[in-house]
């Protein structure tokens, strides 16, 4: 008699998320963390570090920048990397990469070994993160893929939180190293739990035809004694495809998507770097003290988290592109308005202040599971990797545009009405990705 043959992409689809999955979200969670911890530490250490090095603070963002394009450049190797050989091991060498250089971080005796250590930290982060998504959005049954991957994503916000309460304890009691050395230990303690507990993603398996003992364990962890010990395991056709992941973005209709898709991701990236990066020195400049701009941009942060949390509920409960396109209009509307806001910190510039952040994260956070929802999984932490690295250069661009806009004097309001430009576009974007065929849900 033949073995019963059993679906296995529908049977997770079908069955209740399970306390396993859950804590393989945790780990993915704990993953994107160190994102948002990294990047409040160079912040504020910022200071400290150009002090030591004697580099005036006007010429600190090439350390920032040196960061954001190891970042995009792990993001554009690590993510075919991960699609031919699997998403946990290039997770844990990640993060092993960047507790190395983490650490060397505190060391730095000069600004071209900074530029160094903080480029290949990048690399690190920026390689981890198209992995991380895609194994959360694998994970998930397809019912909450989208709220998986937003709620792995909200963990960057989280992280910096978390940043900023660590760093106002222990840079006071143990000098600014002690954020890196922190930065340095905490990756190696996930990755050697990632080693025991994280499991290879079943879609990842199934799609390379690889591994039916990992999966039979995998799915015994998800739901005990469900699976016929005999059954063959078995899924929908998605092939694993042949040569470089990369030129598959661009093959099957997949094109017009995936240029339509980069530009979303580079203005919803733009808008909100922008505005953790340049709201605190517009606040000051219009005369507000240190401590009200600090709590305007923890405001934002916390705008930022709720929003990013938030929305891929909203996406799989009334379709990714009836959210998205009015969340990039809203978060247009938000930041123009946030120039005409801080001039004073009354109740409704805070409330501005709030919402941009809700609405940028918001963007930013449901255009991500949008395209971890589009790419098949054989190519999903390309397509993913890929298109965070187009938003990383929009990270690089929102700042310096930002910067230059100020040298030319012009006010807060006139440089925010220019910035939120770019989100409207972003909108459209997304419209015309929603007509295409090659956008339609992948397993």
């Amino acid at each position: 008699m033949a073995a019963t043959k059993i679906d296995v992409i529908d049977l997770i689809d079908r069955h209740r998320v399970t306390g396993f999955q859950i804590g393989v979200l945790i780990l993915c969670m704990l993953v994107a963390a160190l994102d948002g911890f990294d990047t409040q530490a160079i912040g504020y250490t910022a200071p400290a570090i150009a002090a030591q090095i004697h580099l005036p603070m006007p010429q600190f963002g090439q350390v920032g920048s040196a960061g954001l394009l190891g970042a995009a450049i792990g993001a554009l190797s690590f993510g075919p990397l991960a699609d031919l050989f699997g998403r946990k091991w290039f997770m844990i060498i990640a993060m092993v990469v960047f507790a190395v250089f983490s650490y060397l971080t505190a060391q730095s005796g000069s600004l071209n070994e900074l530029l160094a250590y903080r480029f290949f930290a990048g690399l690190g982060l920026g390689g981890v993160t198209p992995a991380f998504l895609a194994m959360g959005a694998e994970l998930a049954p397809k019912r909450l893929r989208s709220v998986f991957v937003t709620v792995l994503f909200a963990s960057f916000p989280g992280g910096g939180l978390i940043g900023s309460l660590i760093a106002s304890w222990v840079i006071p009691a143990f000098g600014w190293q002690s954020l890196f050395y922190i930065g340095a230990v905490a990756p190696l303690v996930i990755a050697a739990i990632l080693v025991l507990f994280l499991p290879e993603s079943i879609r990842f398996l199934l799609a390379r035809n690889i591994g039916q003992a990992q999966v039979r364990r995998t799915l015994e962890r998800i739901m005990p004694g469900e699976v016929p010990a005999d059954a063959e395991l078995v899924a929908p056709p998605d092939p694993a495809r042949e040569g470089v992941p990369v030129t598959h973005l661009f093959t099957e209709g997949r094109a017009p998507m995936t240029l339509l898709l980069w530009v979303p991701f580079f203005t919803s990236f733009m808008i909100l770097i922008f505005i953790t990066s340049w709201i605190p020195t517009l606040l000051r400049a219009n005369g507000l003290s240190v401590a009200q701009a600090g709590f305007a941009i923890a405001l934002n942060s916390f705008g930022s988290f709720v929003g990013s949390g938030s929305v891929g509920r909203l996406m799989d409960r009334f379709g990714a592109y009836r959210v998205l396109i009015p969340t990039f209009v809203l978060a247009s509307i938000a930041a123009g308005l946030l120039g005409f806001s801080l001039t004073n910190l009354g109740s409704a510039a805070l409330a501005v202040i709030t919402l941009s952040g809700f609405f940028a994260g918001a963007s930013q956070a449901g255009v991500i599971a949008l395209a971890a929802v589009v790419y098949p999984v054989a190519i999903r932490s390309t397509g993913v990797g890929w298109a965070m690295a187009i938003g990383r250069f929009g990270a690089v661009v929102g700042p310096i545009l930002g910067g230059l806009l100020l040298g030319w004097q012009w006010r807060a309001d006139q440089i925010l009405l220019v910035i939120a430009v770019p989100e409207l576009i972003g909108a459209l974007c997304v419209f015309l990705v929603g007509k295409l065929p090659a956008a339609r849900p992948a397993l």
